[in-house]
């Protein structure tokens, strides 16, 4: 069996890891944020329990502000961590990688000059989130509006 040269084999090694730690990442939030539910849900009775998982089926970018106040601290840390090191990520992505850059070197690379997407720890996001859907007329405002929002007025200050 013959070798491959060794570019195509970066690029496979490139790709796949991508594809992996998207995958992971994903697969990670999920139960990150899917385990903090249940809990709950084994506390209530019966009768109360289909109107609880209507919020457990959404899509992550249909998450409001309902559902935000139920996350503890390490569910708000880890959907916001998972949503700036993805957005980091796509718009590393996007700016064009060379078969020699990964992702995490590209977000490094961005750091250095400033240009991360999301630029602001994830502290300071999650007491803004905070603060917003402490108006009860913000709770059916979906997460993701949020933290575009936060960040668009963060950014102009």
């Amino acid at each position: 069996m013959e070798a491959a040269p060794s570019g195509v084999l970066q690029v496979e090694e490139l790709v796949g890891s991508h594809r992996r730690v998207m995958m992971l990442g994903t697969l990670g939030l999920g139960i990150v944020l899917g385990s903090g539910p249940i809990p709950a849900r084994s506390l209530q009775s019966p009768s109360q329990a289909p109107s609880s998982q209507a919020s457990s089926s959404q899509a992550p970018s249909q998450l409001a502000g309902r559902d935000w106040q139920k996350f503890g601290p390490k569910e708000k840390e880890a959907y916001l961590a998972g949503f700036i090191a993805g957005a980091a990520a796509v718009h590393g992505s996007a700016g064009g990688m060379s078969t020699d850059t990964t992702p995490s070197k590209a977000i490094d690379v961005m750091r250095a000059a400033k240009e991360l997407p999301f630029p602001y720890s994830v502290s300071v996001y999650a007491s803004q989130i905070d603060d917003f859907y402490w108006w009860q007329n913000h709770l059916d405002v979906p997460i993701v509006d949020v933290m575009a929002r936060t960040n668009l007025q963060l950014r102009s200050r």
